[in-house]
């Protein structure tokens, strides 16, 4: 009798254990609830045999998804379900064969078992799938992601084919943030939109649309790694009825006319009409052609040299809204100090004075603190289109200052803080409080020497000098 009950219990134990690999039950793993937004995309994987859990009956949804289990996802969703785990290293047949498909470059990476980010998700799935979109509504794609000069050259053209498809789209703030990991449920919705098509939502170029949160990404997290539902309602299960969900249509009227405009207290840019009026001023001097576009030419012509610029545009952004974004009230001195080191390896010129990168850390967050400073900017650059270089082999970086400052009690000091030539002092007098302004610029980026005993760890490149193209210009309409 109580063998058969035993057995029972077994029998039961096995049941409810199959329950987690079978899409067309109720619950498929334990922390997978019905109701949670990723579950449909879920159980469409487990059903297509492209993704399973883990030996606890767990799927772990809102863990990092590394580079090997993405690429395990795509070539799987492909069809290709036969492929066995390699017995030194599970993931290493899955990304043979998603070499040998083309989806990754052999030295595309150098590390699998790190998380993937949003645009290397992207440029596995643009290269899996075989489709088209509107060549028109995708060259609008940099206007419309508020941070397509943050995507690396390397991805560039394969974000907008996502993004174009509907696949992996923006998020509801508009942006697109190429660098973000993705959570294993993410990846889920994004690889179920792979694999069928009437889960996508393909880019539409319609201007009144670009604010509906029904258009951006539902398979993103938020900043704390929580998934955002706030765009989930249809769970990108509305197809645009005009195209069939198969491409993009898009109105002749919806070219963006605006270069900049200020909308609910913030500048919205359109990044393409800007690199066009970027190349138009001469070249500085000490520059190896004086066409922009044979000097852009020569600076991008090598892989490697892209990929240095890809770095060089990165380090350059960061490191100057890092700089002048500043909010007295929400000051953390010890931590805005640690951050800006990160940047500085070398003496730094400031108000005539040569300091030591500690030394000036400590007066910028200083002066920061006690004329209650409270400043935004915004850099719009372009890590391949706006690459220069000069004879001392420095990287330039061409691009657009927005700033705006809220309150400064001290605004003569301005013109040193944006290292001004002095030509340009007096247009600091005319700056009003609350208003964005803006200013073209060259920036010089360096991989400079020092005998300075540097204990701290530092970025490959470091500002060497502005050099500024027009005087300063306060943003229409405000």
């Amino acid at each position: 009798m109580k063998k058969s009950i035993v057995l029972i219990i077994l029998l039961i134990c096995l049941t409810v254990n199959t329950m987690g690999v079978h899409a067309n039950d109720e619950i498929i793993f334990s922390d997978v609830p019905e109701d949670n937004w990723a579950t449909q995309n879920i159980k469409y994987l487990v059903s297509n045999n492209v993704i399973n859990g883990f030996p606890d009956g767990t799927f772990k949804p809102s863990f990092n998804i590394n580079k090997d289990a993405f690429i395990k996802m795509a070539v799987t969703a492909l069809g290709y379900t036969n492929i066995e785990n390699d017995s030194k290293y599970w993931a290493t047949n899955y990304i043979n064969k998603a070499i040998e498909l083309g989806l990754i470059k052999e030295d595309q990476f150098f590390n699998y078992q790190e998380p993937i980010t949003r645009e290397e998700m992207a440029s596995i799935i643009a290269k899996a799938i075989d489709d088209t979109g509107n060549e028109k509504a995708r060259n609008l794609i940099e206007d419309y992601v508020k941070d397509f000069s943050s995507v690396s050259y390397y991805y560039k053209e394969d974000v907008k084919d996502a993004y174009l498809l509907g696949i992996i789209t923006g998020l509801p703030d508009g942006t697109f943030k190429p660098q973000n990991y993705s959570t294993r449920a993410e990846a889920s919705a994004i690889i179920h939109r792979m694999m069928d098509k009437w889960q996508r939502k393909p880019f539409r170029a319609i201007q009144e649309d670009a604010s509906d949160e029904n258009d951006n990404d539902s398979s993103v997290s938020d900043n704390n790694g929580h998934e955002d539902n706030s765009s989930n309602k249809d769970n990108g299960n509305e197809v645009d009825e005009r195209n069939n969900g198969s491409g993009t249509e898009i109105d002749e009227d919806t070219q963006i006319e605006y270069v900049h405009r200020v909308e609910d207290g913030e500048v919205i840019y359109s990044s393409e009409k800007i690199m066009k009026i970027l190349k138009e001023y001469p070249l500085t001097p000490n520059q190896y052609s004086n066409d922009f576009e044979e000097n852009n030419r020569i600076c991008t012509k090598l892989d490697t040299k892209r990929m240095g610029y890809t770095q060089a545009s990165k380090d350059a952004k960061e490191f100057i809204e890092t700089l002048f974004t500043r909010d007295y009230k929400k000051l953390d001195k010890e931590k805005y100090a640690e951050t800006l080191l990160y940047w500085l390896r070398a003496w730094w010129n400031y108000r005539d004075t040569s300091l030591k990168p500690k030394e000036f850390t400590k007066l910028w967050v200083g002066e920061t603190e006690k004329w209650k400073v409270q400043q935004d900017i915004i850099f719009v650059t372009d890590s391949y289109r706006m690459g220069l270089i000069n004879d001392r082999c420095h990287e330039i970086l061409r691009g657009r200052l927005y700033f705006r400052y809220n309150n400064h009690e001290n605004p003569d000091n301005i013109k040193h803080e944006l290292e001004l030539p002095e030509q340009m002092y007096s247009q600091v007098e005319n700056l009003q409080m609350g208003k964005w302004y803006y200013v073209d610029v060259d920036v010089e980026m360096g991989r400079p020497m020092t005998n300075l005993n540097i204990t701290w760890e530092t970025s490959k490149y470091m500002l060497h000098s502005y050099h500024y193209l027009n005087d300063i210009r306060l943003v229409e309409g405000q």
